[in-house]
């Protein structure tokens, strides 16, 4: 009993160690011919990121290369260019694709591919960019209070605090992407008179991963008050100056 149980539970374990190893790792093999890749690669705005294939084949290579958006972007034998690096090696064939300076429109499915004389085959790569934030900066006056946020992705909206209150929805946002796939967000509200000795808090969210990915408070700035207790003051001496005028 206690050995057909010790059989069941290697058997199984050795099922989930198999599903772990081919999520991580994606290997076509046909006609003589066996890629491998990494299924899934995920990058932050700015990173290198490295995709390397490696294959085998029972016959004399023909092609080797990296398809991206259905162009190829190295072959096997050659440098890269100033956006990418490509790198080879034979016995066992490697070749080594560096994406530099990775942006959204980098992202999607890469193409490893080999022809021989044995056969061909394919594999793929999926590359992923998320968590990207650049600069952002704020800015508050006597009626308004805004924050910005550039180099966004994936796109994002902003949340409005002052204390627990809550003002998001009364904010007017704007979102512009530039020519990388990144946004550019700003945000503003109307500022409330009867609140202003306490900061506002803008926040960026990402929907899509539900997640806060940058926060910024803006504190009154101090002479804005004296602005406001100046003005005050000077009405009422304006006052007092004209009913003595008037008394005289």
């Amino acid at each position: 009993m206690s050995f057909s149980s010790d059989v069941m539970t290697r058997h199984v374990f050795g099922w989930v160690s198999i599903l772990w190893l081919t999520s991580a790792v994606s290997i076509a093999a046909s006609q003589g011919v066996t890629l491998e890749t990494i299924s899934q690669v995920f990058a932050r705005c700015g990173d290198n990121v490295t995709l390397t294939c490696d294959a085998s084949s029972s016959g004399d290579v023909k092609s080797f290369s990296w398809l991206a958006k259905n162009k190829s972007v190295c072959q096997y034998g050659d440098n890269g260019s100033s956006e990418f690096l490509c790198e080879s090696s034979a016995q066992p064939y490697r070749l080594t694709l560096s994406l530099l300076n990775v942006m959204p429109v980098d992202q999607g499915t890469h193409i490893c591919k080999l022809h021989s004389t044995s056969g061909a085959k394919s594999n793929t790569t999926h590359v992923t960019v998320q968590d990207c934030v650049g600069s952002y900066g704020s800015s508050i006056n006597g009626s308004h209070a805004e924050c910005w946020f550039t180099g966004v992705y994936p796109i994002g909206t902003v949340h409005w605090l002052q204390g627990d209150v809550n003002f998001t929805l009364s904010a007017s946002t704007q979102a512009e992407k530039d020519p990388h796939g990144r946004f550019n967000v700003s945000s503003s509200i109307r500022v409330k008179k009867g609140n202003l000795n306490q900061p506002y808090e803008c926040s960026l969210w990402i929907p899509s991963a539900r997640k806060l990915l940058s926060s910024q408070r803006i504190p009154l700035v101090e002479k804005q008050i004296r602005s406001s207790g100046c003005t005050v003051t000077l009405q009422w001496i304006c006052m007092m100056v004209g009913i003595m005028t008037f008394m005289v």
